[in-house]
């Protein structure tokens, strides 16, 4: 009886981040077929791995994925593209020594044409506001 309410409790929850006090900070453009972003973007990751929270909650790298009328090999470049993009950026947050944690998300059913990552903090729920939500639902 034990392991099937185990079994129900892994499935229970969504697999995805779950950013409900999200706020967008600023996008990292990137050049068509590059995953280099530009010195004005590192100073502004710069600026804010030293400014930004780091507390009671995390950052999320998100990009978009254009796969609208692509055949599967440009899917799967575009979808390469966009790792090495947030890769890039990991890895200039962690030798900046950023302390909260990175999460990435690639979202590949967008029609929008956009080569940015997007740079959002998504604050922790406090126990005040998951009942807020949860009493907005019944």
């Amino acid at each position: 009886m034990k392991s099937i309410a185990m079994i129900c409790l892994l499935f229970s929850g969504s697999v995805f981040a779950q950013c409900h006090n999200q706020n967008h900070i600023f996008d990292i453009p990137y050049a068509k077929n590059s995953s280099y972003f530009s010195g004005q973007s590192a100073s502004k990751l710069e600026d804010f791995s030293q400014t930004a929270p780091t507390e009671n909650g995390y950052l999320l790298l998100e990009f978009k994925v254009n796969s609208n009328k692509l055949t599967a090999e440009a899917q799967k470049y575009d979808k390469w593209l966009a790792e090495r993009r947030i890769e890039r950026i990991k890895s200039y947050l962690n030798k900046a020594a950023y302390p909260a944690p990175v999460i990435t998300r690639i979202l590949t059913a967008s029609t929008n044409v956009n080569r940015s990552v997007s740079v959002v903090w998504c604050a922790e729920e406090t126990e005040q506001s998951k009942v807020l939500v949860a009493t907005k639902k019944d």
